[in-house]
């Protein structure tokens, strides 16, 4: 797979694995495809992303769709990561330790100041959704002081 925002979208998950920060959450990720403004990928539901039940964790899922629609974000022609205005989650179905996860990402409409994006989670085993998100993002103005 090769375009123009491939390369830039696959660095936020190569990082990821080498961070220290709160983007580690990230690090088992694996980029799918790449298009403009769509970002596709899976991992696997880990013992660091579980709840006591055992199933993939709503803050992990809320912070998957989050770092996923920023780069989708990335993943168009102004490139901007932006800042959270709001986060919007939805579970539906439980991803078990050891499941994989497909997550589709995509911005649905960008202007100049704000975002709106959209996720779906869903198992790869049986394409049963899992959760949906829509993310708000910001592009504050750069004020020189």
């Amino acid at each position: 797979m090769s375009n123009k925002y491939f390369n830039i979208v696959k660095a936020m998950y190569t990082n990821a694995k080498v961070t220290n920060n709160f983007m580690k959450v990230a690090s088992g990720v694996r980029l799918m495809d790449v298009s403009e403004g769509k970002v596709k990928l899976e991992f696997e539901v880990t013992e660091e992303l579980t709840n006591p039940m055992g199933t993939l964790h709503g803050g992990a899922t809320s912070t998957m769709i989050d770092i996923a629609t920023t780069t989708a974000l990335l993943a168009t022609s102004t490139g901007k990561p932006g800042v959270t205005v709001n986060l919007n989650v939805a579970c539906l179905a439980p991803a078990k330790l050891g499941e994989t996860v497909i997550l589709d990402a995509e911005v649905i409409k960008s202007g100049r100041s704000i975002a709106f994006t959209e996720a779906t989670l869903y198992r790869k085993s049986d394409q049963a959704i899992v959760a949906t998100g829509q993310h708000t993002k910001a592009f504050p103005s750069q004020k020189s002081s």
